[in-house]
């Protein structure tokens, strides 16, 4: 065992800072690491996820709404990881307290609220204290900010819809995955999750041709790579192998200003493991010749 030296400084307290404003990410970091902080910063979910994960920070200050993965579902999938479940994070936002409440899945260990970045600054020091004191776990005491808040009717509306949005998507009959312009996955709904036979939470940040067979990773990078550069919305089809059977994808991208915003993905799977396919009708009374079976008398099953 190393002994350290008197002069030794002890390791400085990692900061992961997470947020898209560009004002607070300029002031902020600074802020902290005049505090003794050692400061990282990272400006979407996706990318504020794969850094926890690589750096194993001390603390995550997260900003709620944000591209890519909302703060929500980045905390969730933080909660999901055995390694680092207990990692203490405070909610950063200018949502207020019966917006947030819209994010079931949001499980942070304080709470502030944005505001005037002097006010802002007092407050993040106050939450990092106290979660030095009293460790993660125990909001009382843990909220800084939300005195007199007043919520906004505009985000309230834009919240809603999201919500509407993800439901929809959670119960659709197919497989649906939604990945962001590099072709990573974004969101997985629980049929995507049984076709490719893994959770969510590690479907999550996966490049989709890494989880088809070999034979068809390279055309499907190549179709995802050809909508990125589309400046229009397509959509194209594919027929390819998940888990030794048969998948037909759906792919269409998503175009804002002129550039690719993201792609949503439909899987579509006649059988998933372990199910039955349904019964389906003789050729002949399909659609049109079940019509005239009826006309002619004959039985229609």
């Amino acid at each position: 065992m190393t002994t350290p030296s008197p002069n030794e400084k002890p390791a400085a307290k990692t900061i992961l800072f997470a947020d898209n404003d560009p004002i607070l990410l300029d002031a902020i970091p600074e802020l902290l690491q005049a505090k003794g902080y050692e400061v990282h910063v990272t400006q979407d979910g996706l990318e504020t996820l794969h850094a926890i994960r690589r750096l194993k920070p001390t603390y995550v200050i997260l900003d709620i709404v944000m591209p890519k993965l909302d703060g929500s579902r980045v905390c969730w999938l933080i909660r999901q990881d055995q390694e680092l479940k207990n990692t203490p994070i405070i909610a950063f936002s200018s949502l207020s307290p019966e917006q947030i409440r819209r994010f079931p899945e949001l499980s942070a260990d304080a709470y502030v609220a944005k505001g005037p970045l002097a006010v802002v600054a007092n407050h993040l020091l106050m939450a990092l204290r106290y979660l030095e004191e009293h460790g993660r776990g125990d909001l009382n005491g843990g909220i800084f900010g939300y005195e007199g808040f007043q919520s906004r009717r505009l985000i309230s509306e834009m919240l809603g819809l999201k919500r509407y949005w993800e439901t929809l998507f959670r119960i659709f009959e197919h497989g649906i995955l939604a990945l962001d312009e590099e072709g990573r996955i974004l969101l997985a709904n629980p049929v995507a999750s049984r076709l490719f036979d893994t959770k969510e939470a590690r479907l999550i940040g996966e490049a989709l041709p890494a989880l088809l067979a070999p034979r068809d990773r390279q055309p499907i990078q190549r179709m995802l790579g050809e909508l990125k550069k589309a400046r229009l919305p397509e959509d194209r089809q594919a027929q390819v192998t998940v888990r030794e059977a048969p998948v037909r994808l759906r792919v269409a991208n998503l175009v804002e200003d002129g550039a690719c915003a993201g792609l949503l993905v439909i899987v579509e799977a006649s059988v998933l493991r372990g199910e039955r396919a349904q019964p389906q009708p003789p050729p002949d009374l399909a659609r049109g010749d079940r019509r005239h079976a009826r006309r002619s008398g004959q039985p229609t099953g």
